[in-house]
């Protein structure tokens, strides 16, 4: 057995034990875009030439998100789990991370508890066919989100999110640009964004519930393929509910080491996905 950083070369076979793993398409395009995030922080456990694990992890300054835990289903319940989690942690707290977080699927929850790791709140996992309300006049405070913006949005998001994600916007920004929006209110200033993937919604963030609908109208107004979303409160999963989408499942989001404090506004309503936050 070697244990060893996850590289670029890795992603064809890491995409096809996700797809094993999750279930859907190989995640490929997914997983570059997490070792672009943090290149030194996703590890592989390999074994006669075949990639049989996987996981890592993602910083925003003092706290850290761990995801895409991955086991190859023939060698489940053989430590190899905890072992690439342990090593995460470990780097993770190395780098000076003092609080890690995660979303746990009901298969992985019993190892992160037995690592310490304790409750920290729930999402929702939505899904199906959008049916966005017409956005009304206040669509003109919606616009798609170009470069300039991505700072403005990244210190409005701090406080809801609890770090600073600055990386991991421009990223979703960039690589989504034909389906990124930012709202201002009356003086100019950012009150929200969201980007539509190819096939999930999120991160997505609002000053309020009506500039949340607001921003999901026009986003998903031409948007007819099936979407998936994380919703991180009950705004969020209402307000998605309301346009179509069908709450499938709730997942608890768990963490190890001191809350991470956020304010209670602006509203963080989704995630980017549920392996970075």
């Amino acid at each position: 057995m070697l244990l060893r950083r996850l590289t670029l070369e890795d992603v064809p076979t890491a995409a096809r034990l996700s797809a094993v793993a999750f279930g859907g398409p190989p995640r490929e395009t997914r997983i570059r875009r997490y070792l672009a995030l943090e290149p030194e922080g996703w590890f592989a456990v390999e074994e006669g030439g075949a990639l049989v694990a996987m996981g890592g992890v993602v910083r925003f300054g003092k706290l850290a998100w761990l995801g895409l835990m991955i086991v190859e289903p023939g060698r489940q319940r053989s430590g190899l789990g905890r072992t690439v989690a342990r090593t995460v942690i470990d780097w993770a707290h190395d780098q000076g991370c003092t609080t890690i977080r995660l979303i746990a699927t009901p298969a992985g929850t019993p190892l992160y508890r037995q690592l310490g790791f304790v409750p920290d709140g729930e999402s929702q996992e939505l899904k199906g066919n959008p049916r966005p309300s017409p956005p009304g006049p206040e669509r003109s405070s919606v616009r798609p989100w170009r470069p300039p913006d991505t700072d403005e949005v990244a210190r409005f998001d701090a406080p809801a999110f609890g770090a600073d994600r600055s990386r991991l916007l421009s990223a979703y920004a960039r690589e989504f640009s034909t389906s990124a929006w930012v709202a201002r209110d009356d003086a100019g200033a950012v009150s929200g964004f969201l980007v539509v993937q190819d096939e999930s919604l999120g991160p997505w963030c609002a000053a309020d519930e009506h500039v949340a609908g607001q921003l999901l109208d026009v986003a998903l107004a031409g948007v007819t393929r099936p979407l998936k979303a994380g919703a991180v409160d009950d705004v969020g999963a209402r307000l998605l509910a309301d346009r179509g989408l069908a709450r499938i499942r709730s997942l608890p989001r768990m963490r190890l080491g001191p809350p991470v404090p956020h304010a209670a506004s602006p509203l963080l309503l989704a995630h980017a996905s549920y392996a970075v936050g």
